[in-house]
């Protein structure tokens, strides 16, 4: 494993297995999820990230196209939304530190030993890098156009 430290954190990673692992995924969460969140956030994957952020995830072998999971928190300011997601790599955690680390000023990132990790990274040692991201709607679509009203009491399941 090789060694990489970003800010205060420090972790070895395994680019080889991680480029196995995300070579035999088919897709990201992103694709599998479809909702308006995923939809917005697809159509804008390509052109979203700094060039910085981009050489980390190829750096340890992650491809940017297959996410664990991307979660829309919703509108923050200037007519952005707040994103968050996690990357998976095959590696382990040396200095777990305090420091959020950004590439521009609207996303930041660090190294965390939590988060949704996919079972194929399930076997091997892990770590994932986790962003939060402010982006822009890019589709016709509202962002809450999918969310579901919440039940009225009386339509809640009853629970023994």
């Amino acid at each position: 494993m090789v060694e990489l430290q970003v800010g205060d954190q420090t972790v070895r990673y395994d680019r080889d297995a991680t480029a196995r692992i995300y070579a035999n995924l088919i897709s990201g969460w992103a694709e599998k999820c479809g909702c308006v969140g995923c939809r917005n956030y697809l159509a804008q994957r390509d052109t979203i990230y700094p060039p910085a952020f981009r050489e980390l995830l190829d750096r340890v072998g992650i491809d940017l196209e297959k996410d664990a999971e991307v979660v829309l928190d919703g509108p923050v300011q200037d007519g952005l939304y707040h994103y968050g997601d996690w990357f998976f790599f095959v590696g382990e955690m040396v200095t777990i530190g305090d420091s959020v680390v950004g590439n521009s000023p609207c996303l930041e990132f660090w190294f965390t030993r939590f988060g949704p990790c996919p079972k194929e990274f399930q076997s091997e040692p892990h770590v994932a890098i986790e962003f939060g991201a402010d982006f822009k709607w890019v589709i016709p679509e509202s962002w809450d156009s999918d969310l579901r009203p919440a039940l009225r009491r009386s339509e809640r399941p009853r629970t023994v």
